[in-house]
């Protein structure tokens, strides 16, 4: 009985593994398409015939086929991402030099947005002192009904008025196709946007019709606070100089965001589902006390969604000045 049971938990964890051996071949850039698909629509076919078709040589077949597919996960696990034409806003790579409590980064990115046509890029070069932070707020963005469909952002306020924004994504080749189920199997960059809230929050409220935001003072002291920046602007030199796979699961933007946070690791359990979902971080940012846990998660974003008058960037002089404003129109909705 117990033999049976192990030959046939074997039996199944060989048609997964040529199950995700054969998206994984489907998602393989660099290969002919011919190829990809190729090898696609006979991986699961092949090792499921080397495998239980009975005969004489099916041991000799089996080693064949655990065989083919421990090369083929080798080099799975240690493929890189491969250059691509990038979308202009995704184009630039930002880099940092340190010194000190200093930082200086360059293709920092202040893109325009005109309500419903295309952005108009820019990238600069942006310094900040991170012993000057003095608060920050995570940014939440709906795009779609599914609470696995929000996407988290984050955003550092300094002394002097200016703020740093920071979001993680997956570097786009296409605004008009985008296959979510990639990120599942090392497809897409992980790329990260350094920018002024103009331009990271005002692309989702240029949007026809424009984005829902919840944005969520974070409550740690600013000891905690220039550490979790300190983390991240780390995390991001590093992608610089090695680029590393967008992962749904691994390093998505929420992810990214919760395992550069002071402790995480060792507070939030891995099967935690609200770690993996980004539409249910509110309730978990309460749980460990980074934002207000004064409400329900529910009250808490509906304090916190930003209004439905907030004005172009374009009317007001400065960068500051237009993130001042977005302030004051959080909680105004009807």
């Amino acid at each position: 009985m117990l033999r049976s049971i192990f030959f046939a938990a074997v039996g199944l964890a060989v048609f997964l593994a040529a199950a995700f051996a054969a998206a994984a071949s489907y998602y393989w850039l660099g290969w002919p398409n011919a190829v990809r698909t190729g090898l696609a629509l006979l991986w699961v076919p092949v090792v499921l015939a080397l495998w239980f078709v009975p005969g004489r040589t099916r041991r000799l077949r089996r080693v064949a086929g655990l065989a083919s597919l421990g090369i083929f996960f080798a080099a799975y696990f240690t493929k890189t991402p491969i250059p691509q034409t990038f979308v202009p806003l995704h184009q630039e790579v930002a880099d940092f030099n340190f010194n000190g409590s200093q930082v200086m980064i360059t293709n920092f990115r202040d893109a325009i947005h005109p309500v419903g046509a295309p952005a108009q890029p820019r990238w600069t070069t942006a310094r900040f002192n991170l012993n000057d932070v003095t608060g920050a707020r995570f940014i939440l963005q709906p795009f779609g009904k599914s609470l696995a469909m929000v996407h988290v952002m984050t955003s550092f306020e300094f002394e002097n008025g200016d703020n740093l924004a920071v979001s993680f994504e997956a570097r786009r080749t296409s605004w008009d196709k985008f296959d979510p189920l990639a990120g599942f199997f090392r497809h897409n960059q992980l790329y990260v946007v350094l920018g002024t809230e103009r331009d990271l929050l005002w692309k989702r409220l240029a949007h026809v019709p424009p984005n829902e935001l919840f944005i969520l003072d974070i409550t740690q002291p600013d000891e905690e606070i220039r550490t979790y920046l300190q983390r991240l602007l780390k995390f991001s030199a590093s992608l610089h100089d090695k680029p590393q796979f967008y992962s749904t699961i691994t390093e998505s933007c929420f992810t990214t965001l919760l395992k550069l946070s002071p402790h995480v690791q060792e507070v939030v359990p891995w099967y935690d589902v609200r770690r993996w979902v980004p539409g249910a971080s509110i309730g978990l940012l309460q749980d460990l006390g980074v934002v207000d846990n004064g409400l329900s998660a529910e009250g808490l974003a509906k304090r916190q969604k930003l209004g439905s008058d907030v004005q172009p960037p374009w009317e007001f002089a400065t960068s500051n000045l237009w993130s001042r404003h977005l302030r004051e129109e959080i909680g105004k909705t009807d």
